[in-house]
């Protein structure tokens, strides 16, 4: 073999060695590639995740502050109708009150207007009201059935006082309104009659096939009716 076919064969050698040694690379670059999308897929997942989740954090804080403003009004509400009446209670007290009233519907769901309707109904809203029965507060409630219902919430009892402590008294009366409720089938008319007659009367109304009363029930749905309208 003469020294120019030696060096044709080495050049073509060299060249098919230089494509190969390309085509690992260019194979190497594809199979890294292979994995790029993955990982350009998942920057792009994470962006639209934080994007979509910018939004949900945007719309979270929207519905709470829409949900903080629904709920000022309420309060606001509360404590127009409260302005009527003369409620004995310094202003720090008074300014409480429709939070407490609030917070105590929310936990036993009811409407916090017909808790306000309700107080109308027994109290007024004077703080020191005695019924010649001898309930108490805001709710008029018996001390008999405020220890109890005390004793059934965990509510620390100080005798009489107790009931005269705003927050304690609607607290205790909002519990046992819907204790009176479980207790007569989730009907709430009935149980504001309950809470107004008792309830072993009423059972005996009801087991005697007496008509039941509804002169209370009535009263305290007008006046809730009225809160509601805005004319209270």
């Amino acid at each position: 073999m003469d020294i120019n076919a030696s060096m044709k064969n080495l050049t073509t050698l060299l060249s098919v060695l230089v494509v190969l040694g390309f085509q690992g690379v260019l194979s190497g670059s594809i199979a890294n590639l292979k994995g790029t999308p993955v990982h350009y897929s998942s920057a792009i997942t994470s962006l639209d995740e934080s994007h979509f989740l910018k939004i949900n954090r945007e719309q979270e804080y929207q519905d709470f502050h829409i949900t903080l403003r629904e709920k000022q009004k309420i309060k606001n509400k509360i404590f127009d109708v409260i302005s009527t009446y003369s409620t004995g209670l310094d202003g720090a007290s008074l300014n409480k009150i429709p939070h407490w009233i609030y917070e105590a519907s929310r936990k036993y769901d009811y409407d916090p207007f017909l808790l306000t309707a309700l107080i109308v109904t027994e109290s007024s809203f004077n703080n020191w009201a005695k019924s010649h029965r001898g309930a108490l507060g805001l709710m008029q409630i018996r001390p008999r059935t405020g220890h109890a219902m005390a004793t059934e919430v965990n509510l620390p009892w100080e005798g009489k006082p107790t009931l005269f402590k705003p927050e304690s008294n609607i607290a205790l009366g909002t519990y046992y309104l819907n204790k009176l409720q479980n207790r007569f089938n989730n009907d709430v008319k009935l149980a504001l009659e309950a809470y107004n007659h008792g309830p072993t009367k009423l059972e005996r109304y009801i087991q005697q096939g007496k008509r039941l009363p509804a002169d209370y029930s009535d009263k305290v749905l007008k006046i809730y009716d009225l809160i509601r309208s805005n004319n209270a």
